[in-house]
């Protein structure tokens, strides 16, 4: 599902929370107009108010939006002295600025955008236990890794504005790429994004059921706005599968415009031999690619206790 649908899903969800809102005054209002007085009282405004609605702006108009005011003084006031909410005659939306609609100003709401964010946390793998760039100890980190931190940083403040739309983050076991990875998704969710985050080996897994008819999730990853791929090449090589659809992913995905960031401990070298050409070209064409090099030693500790 991508974000377009997610949105599309949300909305019809704040429109239920509207009619539901509607609905609990229009049943509130009922029920007080059981009493004749008030009953009375809520007929007047509402005739005052049609007739107001319907005129020009003119001294007609003036005079019945006075009369309006001084039903709307009357109804409260009896309200009052009854121990009923006067805030209740109008629909209890949650949203004020929007009022369950999604949209304000013609852009987004906020709180749309808060229940995406929520949504996306909860649709992207393990995102609950991602770190962040706050979490980062460059102090256990080189001058080369640093820069390297900073590339990607950067890449997540721009994008989707980016010039080139894949990352290669490679390095020795232990350099620190995952974690690096799992801050950058953590980023681009909370910034609204669909991030997706596989390891090589549930990538491969997914193409096989996919391509056993038994799954179809493989072709949401066509989809979602940046796709993380962990450990490539620690997967195991399965025979019609494996180069295949990493090739047909990863070139759908850059016709498409969309992200694809991949750690891995292979080289150049290591990954055109286990793979192949067209795959190769596609990782390493310095054109649409970044390669990050982590240099460094061992930096498990760079995950801090918070």
């Amino acid at each position: 599902m991508d974000k377009r649908q997610l949105i599309s899903n949300i909305k019809q969800n704040f429109m239920l929370k509207r009619v539901r809102a509607q609905e609990e005054c229009e049943d509130y209002i009922n029920t007080l107009r059981k009493n004749e007085e008030f009953d009375k009282l809520y007929t007047e405004y509402s005739h005052a108010k049609f007739e107001y609605l319907k005129t020009s702006y003119d001294e007609e108009n003036i005079a019945l939006k006075h009369d309006m005011q001084d039903l709307q003084e009357k109804i409260n006031k009896y309200l009052d002295a009854h121990g009923y909410d006067k805030n209740k005659l109008t629909p209890q939306y949650e949203c004020k600025i929007c009022n369950d609609t999604g949209v304000a100003g013609g852009r987004i709401c906020s709180c749309l955008m808060k229940e995406l964010n929520k949504t996306l946390s909860i649709k992207s793998s393990s995102i609950s236990k991602f770190k962040s760039f706050k979490d980062v100890d460059t102090s256990i980190m080189s001058e080369a890794d640093t820069k390297a931190l900073e590339i990607l940083k950067s890449w997540c403040d721009k994008y989707p504005n980016v010039t080139k739309l894949n990352i290669n983050i490679m390095g020795a076991s232990g350099s620190g790429k995952t974690f690096l990875m799992e801050c950058m998704a953590n980023e681009l969710v909370t910034s609204g994004r669909v991030v997706t985050f596989k390891t090589a080996f549930e990538l491969n897994e997914l193409a096989r059921l996919y391509h056993m008819g038994k799954s179809y999730e493989f072709a949401d990853l066509l989809k979602t706005d940046v796709l993380f791929i962990d450990d490539l090449g620690t997967e195991p090589i399965i025979k019609n599968v494996t180069k295949e659809y990493l090739y047909n992913l990863i070139n759908v995905r850059q016709m498409n415009n969309l992200p694809t960031i991949i750690s891995t401990n292979l080289s150049d070298k290591d990954i055109l031999s286990r793979y192949d050409e067209r795959i190769f070209s596609r990782l390493a064409n310095k054109n649409l690619s970044i390669n990050v090099m982590l240099t460094s030693g061992d930096k498990r500790l760079i995950k801090k206790t918070r």
